[in-house]
């Protein structure tokens, strides 16, 4: 079947497009359904439309999902169509649901599944996570409704799902909310391959979806499946079920904790505090830094500490998918602290609520119903029903706190809330609450967030800020030294990874695991040893997802100006970014500000002239690597104008403006900037990079009109490769590239050459 939107072909029977994710049958859909802003919430709808100008013409990490009942066609076939919508429509709207609620972007509706993108248009850092759990809502969801089918109409329905995660071009988003986008290599291919692999009722996943939901949830590994258009098989899982809706340290945690280093300070200062709330003074310490600093490190560090032995220890974290829900972390809370397991049922719960509140202190028997409408167990209390909302939330608030002092009074107790940028306005108002009680009691709250979240406790005595930075370079290579080893081969690359994370110890950990996963590292944890040496890091996709989505936060105008800044490199000139970035220098600056206050960017010269510079390479990566390939090259090619006229024809950076030649495809300029920065590493006797300098000039010089001149140059680049790689003894390249540069000069007739070619044979 040919795609009517890509006209791409298709095996037959296939529902979604392999290229382009687009509907190829047609089934009874509603009209409710026929376009995304009919479906889509309000707030997601309104968060997509005011974020659009900067997502347009980008390449995004995303998570696709396809969904769709199996063999309903044969089911509906014979019935009335009116009929055979009203058993579809709740289908499709247990899907939907499913997505909305994880802030998915339901792409493509057909009569009986969708297409659904995680990561754009809405930015996630966890989009692989929030698609593995729509496709559990969305299974259970089906497994309720097919049992009403069943007893309604005798049919037995059955739903799979396929899941794959990668990279796709956003072209342009629709005011009605359709996004235009282009998969880059298999990834919706993918996808829906794994949904026509799912038996209904399961749902299955790839490789690279895994790895980036590892330890968030269960599966079953099926083995490699051979898939149409790709050379080698698929390895293909099950998705079994969620696990604990952990932190990346958890998941870290269970394949072993690297050693704390460079926090020593920190840590002091929380076992301080602790000391001071066993003494009956209240203490709240927050812990504030970026995503990857170690946050919940020094959290976990501080809560499983020999001094809180005898504590009540509970905590929670904000969700990042869970800010319109209500209490999401108390909840959390509390059913750490009643005993509560996700399969009790409503007698169970109530059972061990009403036990535990009676074993604390009989007064709190009257607020059970409180405790049970926020376990959301149906509560028989006329008095709590007949409350005004203000009224229950009055109450609520009183009832958990007060549950908390009673317990300070038996024993000292330490809440830990994480993550509480993502935390919702009902938690919010509890913690102000909590944190004005705390100072005449054995306790101690601690919780961490990332700059930007706001509070009004900085004047409270009892609180105490501890702010994380990037570790130090001493700590970094300590904790290198235990993750690598001390093989001499490792030592090189331990400095490249410092360098390319600024300290950062998530994502140096992850930038490890790269390595060993690609196989650039071989051995154990502690010994590695480099296996193939010359293998820049790749940037691991947990931390892309991390660092794309914070770009993502950006308002458009200072996202765009980091991408440009980007092309120009990790230095930055201002007055070459002024330049390219077209804005005016009022608003440029305003912007700059706002890049330095948010981390992407910082100030590294003033004299002679105002230079930045990008504060993690990985950003500068990430940023770099989300425009289109059409966009890059325009820039690149434009600075090499700036830069050119800028010198105008004095000496300056050849290899500046080679290297912006090369990515700006002016080739026969590439060529000649990449001979001179040749010469120059020569001279300066850097062999291994003018080896690489004329490697990029035959290369860009493919790029060329056949002429006799270009048959020329393409001989001397082959003599001027023999000069820069005879002091690093690779002979045989060098008896390939003389040979080559000899059959050139004889197809030319150029005896010159042909000599000179033959006499360094010789």
């Amino acid at each position: 079947m040919r795609c009517p939107e890509c006209q791409q072909r298709n095996p037959t029977g296939q529902k979604f497009c392999g290229e382009c994710g687009a509907s190829l049958a047609r089934s009874p859909t509603s009209a409710r359904h026929a376009a995304p802003k009919a479906y889509t919430p309000k707030h997601l709808a309104e968060r997509i439309l005011t974020s659009r100008s900067a997502l347009e013409g980008e390449r995004k990490q995303v998570t696709i999902l396809f969904a769709d009942l199996k063999a309903s066609m044969e089911l509906l076939a014979e019935r009335d169509p009116e009929e055979a919508q009203q058993l579809l429509d709740p289908v499709l709207e247990g899907m939907m649901e499913a997505v909305h609620r994880y802030e998915g972007t339901v792409n493509q509706v057909m009569g009986d599944g969708i297409m659904a993108l995680f990561g754009a248009p809405v930015a996630h850092e966890d989009h692989a996570v929030r698609a593995c759990y729509a496709a559990l809502d969305m299974q259970a969801a089906m497994r309720r409704q097919t049992e009403e089918v069943r007893r309604g109409h005798g049919i037995e329905l059955g739903m799979r799902v396929g899941i794959n995660s990668g990279e796709v071009v956003v072209r342009t988003i629709g005011s009605d909310l359709r996004m235009d986008y282009s998969a880059v290599g298999q990834t919706t291919h993918l996808a829906a391959r794994m949904e026509q692999l799912a038996i209904p009722g399961t749902v299955r996943l790839t490789a690279a979806t895994l790895g980036l939901v590892e330890g968030h949830v269960a599966v079953r590994a099926l083995g490699p499946v051979p898939v149409k258009g790709l050379d080698s098989p698929v390895e293909v899982y099950e998705l079994v079920g969620a696990g604990p809706r952990r932190s990346r340290l958890h998941v870290a945690a269970a394949r072993g904790l690297t050693q704390f280093v460079g926090r020593e300070c920190e840590l002091e200062e929380v076992h301080q505090a602790l000391g001071r709330a066993a003494a009956g003074e209240g203490q709240v310490v927050g812990v504030v830094g970026e995503p990857g600093v170690g946050k919940s490190r020094l959290v976990w560090e501080g809560t499983h500490s020999h001094r809180t032995h005898g504590w009540l220890r509970l905590e929670t974290r904000s969700l990042s998918y869970g800010k319109a829900t209500p209490y999401l972390p108390v909840v959390d809370l509390l059913k750490t602290y009643f005993g509560l397991e996700d399969r009790d049922e409503a007698r169970t719960i109530h059972e061990k609520v009403l036990g535990k509140l009676l074993a604390l202190d009989r007064s709190f028997e009257p607020m059970l119903a409180i405790f049970l409408a926020l376990l959301d167990v149906a509560v028989e209390a006329p008095e709590w029903q007949a409350l005004e909302p203000s009224q229950r939330r009055q109450r609520t608030l009183d009832a958990v706190i007060r549950l908390l002092q009673r317990e300070s009074q038996f024993q000292p107790v330490l809440v830990v809330f994480e993550d509480l940028q993502w935390i919702d306005s009902e938690t919010h108002a509890l913690l102000d609450r909590l944190v004005q009680g705390l100072p005449t009691s054995r306790f101690m709250l601690f919780v961490n967030y990332r700059p930007g979240y706001a509070h009004d406790w900085e004047n409270e005595a009892h609180y105490s800020q501890l702010r994380l930075e990037p570790l130090p370079q001493e700590s970094a290579e300590e904790m290198l030294r235990m993750l690598l080893g001390e093989d001499t081969t490792v030592g090189p690359l331990a400095q490249n990874l410092i360098e390319l994370t600024d300290g950062n110890p998530f994502f140096l950990e992850e930038c490890v695991q790269t390595l060993v996963e690609t196989k650039v590292l071989v051995g154990v944890r502690g010994a590695y040893r480099l296996h193939r040496a010359g293998q820049p890091p790749q940037v691991p996709p947990t931390v892309q997802a991390v660092l794309a989505a914070r770009i993502d936060r950006l308002p458009p105008d200072e996202k765009r100006l980091l991408q440009v800044a980007s092309v120009i490199g990790r230095d930055v000139p201002f007055a070459l970014l002024q330049t390219i970035s077209d804005l005016p220098e009022e608003a440029l600056h305003s912007s700059l500000t706002h890049l330095e206050a948010a981390g992407f960017l910082y100030e590294t010269s003033l004299d002679p002239d105002l230079e930045y510079s990008f504060k993690h390479a990985l950003t500068h990566e990430v940023a770099y690597g989300s425009l289109l390939k059409d966009r890059r090259r325009s820039l690149h090619a434009l600075i090499l104008e700036v830069l050119e006229e800028r010198a105008g024809g004095q000496a300056t950076a050849v290899d500046r403006l080679a290297h912006h030649a090369v990515r700006g495809e002016v080739w026969d300029r590439a060529v000649g900037y990449l001979r001179q920065a040749v010469a120059g590493a020569i001279t300066r006797s850097a062999h291994r990079e003018a080896v690489g300098y004329v490697e990029q000039a035959l290369s860009a010089l493919d790029h060329l009109p056949e002429c006799r001149e270009k048959l020329e140059e393409a001989i001397d680049l082959r003599f001027e490769l023999r000069n820069a790689a005879w002091p690093l003894g690779t002979m045989a390249r060098i008896l390939d590239a003389l040979h080559e540069a000899e059959a050139l000069a004889e197809a030319l007739g150029d005896r010159r050459r042909m000599s000179l070619a033959s006499l360094y044979l010789c």
